[in-house]
């Protein structure tokens, strides 16, 4: 049984210029009463069925820009709580710009250019935060395609892209990438190195994947065959499912070299990161492992995923 969520409205202040603050939780008939007289009150039947939503319109159009000339517009901060899991704030926005020119792309292309903002609603928002306890922060924003989706009839098909982002003990935005499952962003390698996933992103090279990885272990000191080790582990367990999702759903995407790149601060701004390549063929990484070696990593790893991926995040 999926559990029962809330959304409060957040009020109190624009995103970049003041605190954000956080109202108390109440429930949801309370909210509509106190908030009637002041607000105009859009209520989605759909959304109240589904979700239990009350949402409040923006005061004031929000725009925030993303650092290389592009801009969204906030519609609304929610704090989404549920008697069974964490409290989390929710921003809805809308991008003043088109995410998907050339066809459908995945969520996590976009993770790197909105976790300033993330971090922008911590800074100015920290004490309001930590009263409400905040364990993490989900960005979603919503477009309508301009590509041809094949849509008959009239009909009009609307996308989004959602981005969520752990908060540590310091507050620091944590990026939770969507590719590979919530549930499987460290997983338990053969080899031994420990490792979070932290970015699933096109680039730098035409056609290439590259899914970097934050490294719990000195990496200068890791030797090169433990590195390769891991990269072909970590090939098998997650590159492949993200080749395999990109086949399925964003089938315009060609990507012929997957990168995995091992990355460590050294808490002076200074980043160290090495990087393994592997070929792509059948939609796979070109590990030069049998099928049944692969099979057995995947065992040993815990991992109850194939190759082929479940429901593909937006």
């Amino acid at each position: 049984m999926m559990p029962s969520l809330q959304y409060t409205p957040i009020r109190g202040g624009r995103y970049c210029r003041h605190p954000v603050k956080l109202p108390p939780i109440l429930k949801n008939r309370d909210i509509e009463q106190q908030l009637m007289s002041k607000f105009t009150v859009v209520l989605t039947t759909a959304a109240l069925l589904a979700f239990n939503v009350s949402a409040v319109s923006a005061q004031e159009a929000e725009i925030i820009a993303l650092g290389d000339g592009s801009t969204i517009t906030v519609e609304d901060y929610l704090l989404e709580t549920s008697d069974t899991g964490p409290t989390t704030i929710v921003v809805r926005a809308r991008p003043n710009f088109d995410p998907e020119p050339f066809g459908a792309v995945p969520s996590d292309d976009f993770a790197r250019k909105v976790q300033p903002l993330c971090s922008g609603l911590v800074q100015f928002s920290r004490a309001a935060i930590e009263e409400e306890d905040a364990t993490a922060v989900r960005i979603r924003w919503d477009f309508d395609p301009t590509y041809d989706t094949g849509a008959e009839g009239g009909v009009t098909i609307s996308r989004f892209h959602e981005f969520v982002f752990a908060l540590d003990g310091n507050l620091m935005c944590i990026p939770q990438p969507l590719g590979v499952g919530p549930d499987n962003l460290e997983p338990d390698l053969p080899s031994g190195l420990p490792v979070v996933l932290r970015y699933i992103e096109p680039g730098p090279r035409a056609r290439q994947l590259t899914l970097t990885y934050e490294v719990a272990a000195e990496l200068a000191d890791i030797s090169t065959e433990k590195l390769e080790n891991a990269a072909i582990e970590l090939c098998i367990l997650h590159a492949d499912l993200v080749l395999a999702e990109q086949n399925r759903y964003y089938g315009q995407r060609e990507t012929e070299l997957v990168a995995l790149a091992f990355a460590q601060s050294d808490g002076r701004g200074q980043e160290l990161e090495r990087r393994v390549l592997f070929g792509v063929e059948g939609n796979r990484c070109k590990t030069g492992l049998s099928q049944p070696l692969a099979d057995a990593i995947r065992g040993m790893a815990g991992s109850e995923t194939s190759a082929d991926p479940t429901e593909a995040q937006q």
